[in-house]
């Protein structure tokens, strides 16, 4: 009889137990699952919801965390084959489905929870700026600009397609293009040599991701200078950008930056964030100089100096005093000649300073 009993317990428990729920992979098993998704990532979407590429799983399977488990196994991503955001609006459905998935990932932090990092594509119009779209997506401005290498605040373009994450932290390039990417490289540096990394392969090149992360002070006010700026707080402009008489020679010839006037020993500025690419002292056409590199093959000259500040390889950001007015080198007074050139061929300066002095030069 107690046999019976048994039986009949038994049973009944496994009739009430509870049915797991599908996943997104059908009846495959987990140990297949964990071999297949990371190939699966890689795939081109087709567009729909479910095809949101996630570090652990799509959006749409409730019961499955699928990460990759080997460091050789990046989540490979490209914006093209991601699910395509059309409009910031919460009638859209792709839009509402992307905001679902933040708000998850946000409940999850708080609880202490595996997030689910998963990504859409957006193509901005005239009126967004990257302000704008991190307000609608509810996601930090940075996360944003790292995983895109949005390189300042003004950098963002109308009709280029960027990622959207839904998880908020910082992708740490493996290999930093831009300056503010150095920036963040060289602070996590230490970081990046101890923890375990989550790889992402985007678009081509190598990211790590730091969950929660966000910009310190330095970086938020690299990020945010993206206007040029005037290298001396007061001058005159002594010569203009072009042909010109050359004042040591007596001959006609392309002067290819202008010359400000200062009072010998005035600080001079970096025009805009950058980092340091050359320092020169005794030159004998530019005596004491500095070379920036800015971002979009930008880089800016700094000549005649009489003394230094910065080193090569120290990164500025714009305003910041990198010298002082001298007249070294092929000079016949005090002055600052400074040169802008993009991709290595020189372009007025004037067409981009706010203000370059009273006076047009002879």
């Amino acid at each position: 009889m107690q046999t019976i009993r048994r039986l009949f317990i038994a049973a009944a428990f496994t009739v009430f137990l509870p049915i797991r729920p599908q996943n997104a992979f059908g009846s495959r098993n987990a140990a297949h699952q964990r071999n297949a998704y990371p190939a699966a990532i890689q795939k081109a979407n087709t567009g729909s919801l479910a095809g949101a590429v996630s570090a652990h799983a799509p959006s749409c399977s409730p019961s499955s965390s699928v990460r990759t488990t080997s460091a050789q196994n990046d989540i490979t991503l490209y914006t093209e084959k991601l699910p395509r955001i059309p409009h910031l609006s919460s009638r859209d459905d792709v839009f509402k489905q992307y905001g679902a998935d933040v708000e998850e990932n946000y409940k999850r932090s708080a609880a202490g929870k595996i997030k689910h990092a998963q990504f859409y594509a957006y193509t901005p119009t005239a009126d967004d700026t990257l302000f704008i779209i991190a307000a609608a997506c509810s996601i930090p401005y940075e996360t944003i600009a790292t995983v895109n290498g949005i390189a300042n605040i003004g950098d963002i373009a109308e009709g280029k397609t960027i990622i959207l994450p839904t998880d908020a932290g910082l992708f740490v390039p493996e290999t930093p293009e831009s300056s503010i990417e150095i920036l963040i490289e060289k602070k996590y540096f230490q970081v990046m040599e101890n923890l375990t990394k989550e790889w992402y392969s985007i678009n081509g090149r190598r990211f790590y991701f730091l969950h929660g992360e966000r910009f310190g002070s330095t970086e938020r006010a690299y990020f945010l200078d993206a206007d040029f700026k005037m290298p001396l707080d007061a001058s005159w402009l002594s010569s203009a950008y072009g042909m010109r008489m050359s004042p040591l020679s007596g001959e006609m010839r392309f002067h290819r930056g202008i010359d400000l006037a200062a009072p010998e020993g005035s600080p001079v500025y970096s025009c805009k964030s950058g980092s340091v690419i050359r320092c020169t002292k005794d030159d004998p056409i530019y005596g004491n100089y500095v070379v920036l590199k800015h971002d979009k093959g930008m880089t800016s000259i700094y000549a005649h100096l009489s003394d230094v500040f910065v080193r090569e390889g120290d990164i500025v950001i714009g305003r910041e005093r990198i010298g002082l007015v001298g007249k070294t080198g092929a000079a016949t007074g005090a002055h600052l000649h400074f040169e802008i050139r993009v991709n290595g061929v020189s372009t007025d300066p004037r067409g981009l300073l706010p203000d370059y002095g009273g006076r047009q030069g002879r």
